[in-house]
């Protein structure tokens, strides 16, 4: 099972995890988000060696121009799309060479129908529908993903913390992933290393 720690932004804490080498981690370049990254700190941290972990740029309904900007400054190896994005911006996204997350916020009102015009997303990542595009810290109703008949590998995100990592991947049909961020904070943005150990298992 992939492992991934979102919502990073401080330099030792960034070097703090990256010590027990989480799969992905996510840094998120959205302004109104508690845990938004800006793009002089994020020049400091790709100084970082990451070593085989795999850098996330998370966006909000953010302009195709800007995410390119932002991928040929090498701040991210995979872009997420968290927001209202339309198919469209998936396909030229790939067309790019990027590799693309498309998030999809699940409530009482979640549409399974709605995945099929992002087949081209190489993951979805299903989230807690909240007040927040992400880290409100709450679970979804797990049972909806089993009737979606979900026929691309996907990430599980949404109120995860340390007691989540023995989920039976069998359970779901093409779970590739956890998505860990709010449940393993000290602050928005500052992860708990100790915490962080769990749930990596190292």
């Amino acid at each position: 099972m992939k492992k991934k720690i979102c919502g990073m932004r401080e330099v030792q804490n960034v070097k703090d995890v990256l010590e027990y080498n989480p799969d992905y981690m996510g840094f998120i370049f959205y302004e109104k988000s508690s845990r938004f990254v800006g793009k002089d700190q994020m020049q400091e941290l790709i100084k970082l060696n990451f070593g085989e972990t795999e850098r996330v740029g998370v966006f909000v309904n953010e302009s195709f121009d800007k995410i390119l900007e932002y991928a040929d400054l090498g701040f991210f190896d995979i872009v997420q799309l968290h927001g209202n994005e339309i198919p469209e911006q998936v396909e030229k996204l790939k067309a790019e060479g990027l590799e693309v997350i498309k998030v999809f916020s699940v409530g009482d009102d979640f549409d399974v129908s709605e995945l099929k015009a992002y087949k081209k997303a190489d993951y979805y990542l299903f989230d807690t529908k909240g007040k927040l595009p992400g880290g409100n810290g709450e679970k979804f109703d797990w049972s909806v993903l089993n009737s979606a008949a979900i026929n691309k590998p996907f990430f599980l995100s949404g109120g995860l913390d340390e007691n989540d990592t023995n989920i039976d991947k069998s359970q779901f049909k093409n779970l590739y992933g956890l998505d860990f961020n709010s449940k393993l904070e000290l602050e928005p943005g500052f992860k708990d290393v100790i915490k962080v150990q769990e749930v990596l298992g190292t």
